[in-house]
């Protein structure tokens, strides 16, 4: 998984990521099958939920990820050419959004005010034998 949905990628990020998974895809997309000691294919059955029936796929030889020192290589080749140094770290302004984080804007209450106010499911909505008053 290169670009997981999970996780926020910068545009250039995202980018280098999905051009990693195009170049990880066209490397691996015709593998040969793979193949048991008697040199049949050998299959896995799936259960697909929407139609309700099997299907079978055939395994593949696993991946090799030979292409990987060649670009790694190119990368630093490309890098070490380039005129422009490494990007610096910019300093937020003091009114940028992206310092305030995930804090609320107001002070938590104390644990004991939560609890109070705290309702459980089903408990605290119909009143007990203990607290009811004749």
């Amino acid at each position: 998984m290169y670009a997981s949905k999970r996780f926020s990628y910068s545009p250039m990020v995202y980018e280098a990521r999905t051009l990693l998974a195009a170049l990880d895809y066209n490397h691996h997309k015709d593998r040969p099958p793979l193949l048991n000691k008697n040199g049949q294919k050998i299959y896995r059955r799936v259960f697909q939920k929407k139609t309700g029936r099997w299907t079978v796929y055939a395994l593949k030889v696993k991946k090799d990820y030979s292409y990987i020192p060649d670009l790694q290589a190119a990368i630093l080749h490309e890098r070490l050419q380039a005129d422009k140094g490494m990007p610096r770290r910019r300093t937020l302004r003091p009114e940028d959004p992206r310092r305030l984080g995930l804090l609320p804007k107001v002070p938590p209450p104390s644990i004991d005010t939560i609890l109070e106010s705290h309702v459980n499911r089903g408990i605290g909505a119909i009143p007990t034998l203990e607290t009811d008053e004749p």
